[in-house]
């Protein structure tokens, strides 16, 4: 009944649901805005539904074979002479026909067409060349360079990269690089969906969750009316409470804005071939040219649920730290600048470490560093993050350390003064 009654503070509070409601408009326009067009990606399901995802020996010969044999007939028909799809859409090409109207909108339709076969089949050949000529120990060596990494800490990174090889060996031998998917030169939809959305909402939760934990933890404070309220051992057990509905509050806004975000998302773009094709595919490289390599064999589908329970787990984790603050503060306002200065730290110190100690790695494994790597959770993801078991390690270590933070606290508040 008392939490029913604390998580209701948080309710009908106008500041959290007004902030609720614009976080939900402005990621809707960012879908609005980023968002592939349906009829693109309608095309790439096509071409999944005709000729299989994997684009090996023998998928690729099968759409080699239509797509010779659809452009062949598309010249016959329209008196050209094109050897290529891509061809026909040269600017000294496209205009003059279009301007002129002699291709008809059901002959400009299939050339399209064949245009997003050829882009495929010229992906998959460029793919088996990259792949087989990128070499983890070369990328380790090339971000080594970059942050001018050296020393122990050098050994530790060229240690990881290492690591990553038998996996990577898996991927060609496995040919999850060869499975068609959106392209990411084009659309760049990994890095809209666990970047862009993925990072949006992860700051719009974790600024909610801060704003009502220290609210609700510091109600009474904030009102004065804490000598009576906690003046009982039933009233400072009031704070398990407010705990418990702060956790609650966490959930239920951490799932409505997921399910808002994302339910528009995969509605507006329709995954439902892609759902299950490997999250390490090649076609999903972006403009950088770096491939995405997963520690595991994860679909598309597994990969996003991961990184939405990651979510929960950082935006449980942020109420707790929130509760602890608030615990000592007793101020709502000095919780969170408190709270913002140390995200703020877990950014910065990694950066002011020695580039020769192995602190300038490990100091990486901190919930703000962990936020702002969301693109490439679970993967191969530079030279600072490159652990098999960077999320689970960093997300474990803190949850158990503040768990206990909160145990100590609530004991020390339980025969402390107010």
């Amino acid at each position: 009944m008392i939490p029913r009654l604390e998580l209701k503070k948080i309710v009908s509070s106008p500041i959290v649901m007004a902030l609720l409601v614009l976080f939900t408009a402005f990621n809707l326009y960012l879908i609005y805005m980023n968002a592939p067009k349906s009829e693109d990606v309608a095309k790439i399901n096509e071409v999944i539904d005709a000729y299989g995802s994997l684009m090996d020996q023998d998928g690729g010969y099968l759409l080699k074979d239509s797509y010779e044999i659809g452009l062949e007939s598309w010249n016959a028909r329209n008196g050209k002479e094109f050897e290529s799809a891509s061809e026909f859409f040269k600017a000294e090409n496209y205009y003059p026909v279009m301007d002129s109207g002699e291709i008809s909108d059901r002959e400009l339709e299939k050339i399209v067409d064949l245009n997003v076969k050829e882009s495929i089949l010229l992906t998959a050949e460029g793919l088996e060349q990259q792949y087989q000529k990128w070499d983890p120990l070369k990328s380790a060596d090339a971000q080594i360079e970059l942050y001018g990494i050296k020393g122990e800490a050098a050994d530790t990174v060229r240690k990881q990269y290492k690591s990553l090889i038998p996996r990577f060996e898996e991927i060609k031998g496995n040919q999850e690089h060869l499975h068609i998917f959106l392209p990411g030169k084009i659309f760049r939809t990994h890095s809209l969906v666990f970047k862009t959305l993925f990072g949006v909402v992860l700051f719009q939760i974790m600024l909610l969750v801060v704003l009502f934990t220290a609210f609700l933890t510091n109600y009474e404070f904030d009102q004065g009316s804490h000598l009576v309220t906690f003046s009982t051992k039933r009233g400072r057990g009031l704070m398990w409470d407010k705990l418990l509905a702060a956790l609650s509050a966490t959930g239920m806004v951490t799932a409505f804005l997921l399910l808002a975000t994302f339910g528009t998302y995969f509605l507006a773009v329709d995954y439902s071939r892609l759902w299950h094709l490997p999250i390490s595919t090649g076609f999903m490289i972006e403009p950088d040219g770096n491939p995405f390599i997963s520690w595991w064999d994860l679909s598309f589908i597994h990969y996003f649920w991961l990184g939405t329970l990651l979510i929960f787990v950082l935006q449980v984790l942020f109420t707790l730290i929130t509760f602890v603050l608030s615990l000592w503060m007793k101020n709502s306002y000095v919780v969170f600048i408190v709270f913002a200065i140390l995200f703020g730290l877990g950014l910065l110190v990694p950066g002011e470490m020695p580039k020769d100690s192995v602190l300038s790695l490990y100091t990486t494994f901190n919930p703000s560093s962990l936020v702002l790597g969301s693109k490439k959770w679970w993967m191969e993801s530079g030279a600072f993050t490159t652990f098999k078991y960077y999320e689970i390690i960093t997300a474990g270590v803190w949850m158990a350390g503040f768990i206990l933070a909160g145990w100590l606290s609530m004991k020390k508040f339980h025969t402390r003064n107010l």
